[in-house]
């Protein structure tokens, strides 16, 4: 793509390039298919993605990613329940906490800078690497058929857990997931398989929450118009990632473990490295 069409408005370049439109649909599936793998939604893929593809405002990315989120974790969701191995009792727990997190997050994002988002996304990816990185090196995978062993009780752990996600998602249009997925695995003691599951229960709620906090004030100043970007790039991305995430969610259940876990830390690597660097 000509580098002086990236800085082209979305609205302009997406539908003037048919080409810059399929990058984003391809984008979408890309990031449809980490979410439902592991659980974080998509955004962790599609917001890196698109900062590469375009000049627009990383904050125009979060919000479009957002909607799609929901939609990638709604996807993966169905395929989970199918299994049964979402644990429900950290849902209920977590998810009104997700509620205050998430109005804290979205005021937060209107007052930093799009270069301090990119770099506190940064730090997130490369601090979720070195997690899972001493998991896979440790090698001890906790046993789905026994109860956990948690580092706190479950209520107190889920509210915190809740709230981080909240404030993450608004913050940086990730739906949590890069929080929730560590955490259920250091602190909750959950195997990898049902880790996923729940996260994406988790995510999807939360990510609702999250998207209503991050609109409402765009169409409360701007109206429809002020959201004419976001709904473009969320259109692009929207087929993609619901087939991505079902089919993540699928091959969550049928991939060794192992494999899953080393491809999620070099994927988070290859993503944080982009964020420091910039554009």
């Amino acid at each position: 793509m000509d580098p002086a069409a990236s800085t082209l408005p979305i609205l302009t370049s997406v539908t003037d390039q048919p080409a810059l439109a399929a990058k984003i649909a391809l984008l979408g599936l890309a990031g449809g298919l980490g979410g439902g793998l592991f659980g974080i939604g998509g955004g962790l893929v599609m917001i890196p993605g698109l900062t590469m593809l375009s000049g627009a405002s990383i904050k125009t990315f979060q919000v479009a990613a957002l909607p799609v989120g929901v939609c990638v974790a709604g996807s993966s969701v169905v395929k989970h329940l199918r299994t049964n191995t979402v644990q429900w009792r950290w849902v209920r727990w977590a998810i009104p906490a997700t509620l205050a997190g998430s109005w804290i997050g979205s005021m937060l994002a209107g007052r930093l800078d799009a270069r301090v988002l990119e770099l506190l996304f940064g730090c997130f990816l490369a601090a979720t690497a070195l997690r899972e990185s001493w998991v896979l090196w440790r090698g001890k995978e906790p046993d789905a058929g026994h109860p956990p062993s948690t580092a706190a009780p479950i209520p107190a752990m889920a509210l915190a857990l809740g709230t981080m996600m909240g404030v993450l998602s608004a913050l940086l249009g990730i739906g949590g997931g890069i929080l929730a997925v560590p955490f259920l695995r250091m602190l909750g003691g959950l195997s990898m398989r049902t880790t996923v599951a729940t996260s994406s229960a988790l995510v999807l709620l939360t990510s609702i929450f999250a998207t209503i906090t991050r609109v409402t004030p765009i169409l409360r100043a701007d109206g429809p118009t002020g959201l004419q970007d976001e709904a473009l790039i969320a259109a692009c991305l929207l087929p993609g990632a619901i087939a991505g995430g079902y089919l993540g969610a699928a091959l969550v259940h049928r991939l060794p473990v192992r494999h899953l876990a080393a491809g999620f830390v070099v994927v988070l690597i290859v993503l944080a490295a982009r964020m420091f660097v910039g554009r």
